[in-house]
């Protein structure tokens, strides 16, 4: 198999010294010894197989050839175009004149979107193209008001298709978006329809009589439409990226970073974590006291009420009592206030940390409006807003916890899944935009502590062969990766091979 490289040499400050595109390599069958003897136990099969462990893994897009699946006939098949600009829905109806185009409005309800799809008859294929992305800056509030036309409008699709009975019917999907997808640390993306990609992850699983193709274009240039409609559709509903007239591929690939002495924390800094009364913000309070003897101060939604109390007095033992907050951080206002006591008592910030989490499962079918938006604006709000609110901050670091949700896109889990797709891709621009490390730890599954610790949770990792994460192991990948070149990891814990 041939592959193709990208590489970047860096000097010690991050600028671009020298680049490389398109190294050819090919990879050879069989097995790469891992150690220095290449013992049995120390090899990782090429197959890509994880043995059992805690793995360190970082996503790569790798470019592919043109695969051809069964192409979308405009002949045999009535295609209706959904979203997009006028030029959009040009380019596609010159591939094919017959396709019907749907307009929908913003404010328009389940209801009302059921009643225009149902005039159009019975539909074999739905091209979705998101619209315009016209947030300008990354603390644009148009970024948090465009998922209502990009991620929610096509929430309220699915959940009119499905009304109107074709969630037992085999329907096509083509979804576009446009430059929400960074293939090499450099791109510059526009996250805001990132959150598609998560919707459409887990809507694939959940319906797979659904053929489904999820597309990313670049900004500028033709599209390929002929090869687009021509791409086989994925079941897991995964993206094919489309850049510089080549396919490209995501993948997780393992990574060996080890321990180093260098350390971004400071002995006595102060560190904001929003959502830190959760599960594994208090675990990573707890390590910063213990370790570092941290000023700590969680922003929630909650009141100070007795259990988050506990927690407080329980870390006030260990070393500087955290501080709590209350405040809705998805609100301007009130994060900006928050920021302000903090900076009156404190004076300075170092480090933030956004570990905020809405998780309410439900399937699509079931799942209300209400819930869906819940779940997304932990993610995409408080993003919004930590770069609204602390911008101007000279900050050391900016960290986000996010999951492994974001490329595993679960069934039952599409608004979670939505918000870790838009978060992660929202912190692959702050990190070009920032002078401060921005750096995202997509996390596996905590079986001893948080949301998930549930017992029904972890019978059901066990049966996957899932293992959970501890806080030690958790503590020191995450200052791996705050020291270390890469600005993402995913951390997961296998207990048999996967």
């Amino acid at each position: 198999q041939v592959e193709k490289l990208d590489i970047d040499l860096c000097d010690e400050q991050g600028r671009i010294c020298v680049q490389i595109r398109q190294l050819s390599s090919r990879a050879l069958s069989g097995e790469i010894p891992g150690g220095r003897n290449g013992n049995e136990e120390d090899r990782t099969r090429v197959s890509g197989k994880l043995p059992a462990g805690t793995h360190q893994l970082v996503p790569v897009w790798d470019s592919v050839p043109i695969p051809k699946g069964e192409p979308v006939s405009g002949r045999t098949e009535r295609i209706v175009i959904v979203g997009g600009t006028k030029e959009h829905r040009d380019a596609i109806q010159r591939e094919y004149p017959q396709a019907h185009t749907l307009l929908f409005q913003e404010e328009d309800s389940i209801d009302q979107m059921a009643e225009k799809v149902k005039a159009c008859g019975w539909i074999d294929h739905l091209i979705w193209v998101a619209p315009p992305a016209t947030a300008a800056t990354l603390d644009d509030h148009a970024m948090v008001e465009e998922q209502n036309s990009g991620v929610i409008q096509l929430f309220r699709l699915i959940k009119a298709l499905l009304r109107l009975g074709y969630g037992s019917r085999e329907l096509g999907w083509s979804v576009i978006t446009i430059q929400a997808q960074p293939i090499h640390p450099t791109d510059v993306v526009n996250p805001t329809h990132a959150s598609i990609h998560g919707l459409v992850g887990s809507m694939a699983k959940e319906y797979p009589n659904w053929k489904i193709r999820l597309m990313d274009l670049e900004a500028k240039g033709e599209w390929p439409i002929a090869d687009m409609f021509a791409l086989p559709a994925d079941p897991q509903g995964n993206a094919w990226v489309y850049r510089e007239q080549e396919w490209y591929r995501q993948q997780l690939l393992p990574l060996d970073a080890p321990r180093t002495e260098e350390t971004l924390y400071r002995s006595g800094g102060v560190y904001v974590v929003i959502g830190g009364a959760g599960g594994i913000g208090e675990v990573w309070s707890e390590y910063m006291i213990r370790t570092y003897q941290a000023q700590i101060i969680w922003i929630g939604r909650r009141e100070k009420e007795e259990t988050i109390q506990a927690k407080l007095d329980r870390l006030a033992a260990l070393g500087p009592a955290p501080h709590y907050i209350t405040a809705d951080a998805t609100n301007e206002q009130a994060l900006r206030r928050a920021y302000e006591e903090i900076k009156e008592r404190y004076g300075q910030i170092h480090g933030v940390v956004h570990s905020a989490i809405v998780l309410q499962d439900k399937s699509l079918a079931n799942m209300e409006e209400e819930r869906f938006r819940a779940a997304l604006s932990a993610k995409v709000d408080v993003s919004v807003r930590m770069a609204q609110v602390f911008g101007k901050e000279a900050l050391d670091f900016v960290m986000f916890f996010s999951s492994i949700g974001s490329f595993m896109k679960s069934p039952g889990q599409s608004n979670y899944s939505a918000g870790c797709t838009f978060k992660d891709a929202y912190a692959h621009q702050l990190a070009r935009e920032w002078p401060c490390a921005v750096k995202v730890m997509n996390w596996g599954y905590w079986g001893s502590v948080g949301i998930v610790s549930k017992r029904e949770y972890q019978e059901r990792m066990m049966e996957q062969g899932i293992g959970s994460i501890e806080p030690p192991e958790a503590m020191e990948n995450l200052e791996i990766l705050l020291a270390g070149p890469v600005n993402q990891m995913v951390l997961v814990k296998t207990t048999k091979p996967l």
